[in-house]
This record gives structure tokens, sequence and C-alpha cells, in this order.
């Protein structure tokens, strides 16, 4: 099932970031490195709290947040090395903002990832669980959709060399 639960998560990742930034931008933009409707750094987010939410559970829900945003800060922080060496792009740039390293993470995304790994926990991935998708029809969509996360992949690893775009 985790892979079925990366594919929802790149998938809403890519709406919730898209939102986010059109919010800034005062017009629609799509966002994400990748063509089409996903955001992967998302999807192994997600899966990484799933992964750890045993553990992260039993804790306190102030601590568990603070810990969730911690592993998303660490995966946000390993991302921007991966996707810069290999893509040879820069995503994000948050050198504007107060205590930051490097422009790769600083406290405002730390903070707000601490949120949404606490509304994650308890309530997102809650809901999902919920749904009781029927298993086979979950595992085609999965790997309908993993094979055009595949696509773009290797559509962005042949094409140019661009930069990323800066938000905010």
């Amino acid at each position: 099932m985790i892979i079925v639960y990366f594919s929802i998560y790149c998938f809403l990742g890519y709406w919730i970031e898209s939102f986010y930034i059109s919010l800034f931008k005062k017009r629609w933009f799509s966002s994400g490195l990748l063509k089409g409707p996903f955001i992967p750094l998302y999807g192994f987010g997600a899966c990484l709290l799933i992964l750890s939410q045993p553990f992260l559970i039993k804790l306190h829900p102030l601590f568990s947040s603070l810990l969730g945003g911690l592993l998303m800060t660490l995966l946000e922080l390993l991302s921007s090395y991966y996707i810069e060496r290999f893509f040879h792009t820069h995503c994000w740039d948050y050198s504007h903002h107060h205590l930051h390293y490097q422009g790769r993470i600083c406290l405002v995304y730390f903070l707000l990832w601490c949120l949404l790994s606490g509304v994650f926990l308890y309530f997102i991935h809650l809901f999902i669980l919920s749904l009781h998708f029927p298993r086979d029809a979950c595992y085609l969509i999965s790997l309908i959709y993993i094979s055009f996360i595949l696509k773009a992949y290797s559509e962005r690893l042949f094409a140019n060399q661009q930069d990323g775009v800066k938000i905010h």
C-alpha cells in the first residue's frame, strides 16, 4: 500500500503547493520540478511520516508534530542537494528568510512543516485510511501514476538545463 500512499500524496502535494504559490503570485501557477500533477517530495515525505507514525503517534501531538517537522525539513534539505546535483536546477531559495541554511531550509518553513506534519498525522492520513479503497484498483492506478512520474523524470533528465522558479 505504500506505493498507493506515495501516489496519492504526490498528487495532493502538487495541488497544495500550487495553490499556496498561486496565492503569492495572484494567478494560477503549476508548481513542481516535473511535468504533470505530482511532486515526489510530498510523496516521500508522507511515506516517511507513515512509516514513523507508529512511533510518533505515541508521543504528545505537539512533540510528534515537531519531530515530523524535523523529518520533513531534513528531507527538504537532502532533496535540494539531490535536485541540484541530478537535475542541475535550484528549485527554491529561502535566503531572504531569517534563520536559513544555505537558502535550502529555514525556520519559517520548518514551522510550516511542523504544522503540516501534525495535520497529516492526526487528520489527513486518517481520513485517507477511512476511505477503504479497493486494493486492486489502487494498485492499478498507482502503477499507472508511477509510470507517469517515471516518464516525467526521464523527460526532465534529458531536458535543457533551466533554473527553478523563485517563490515568495
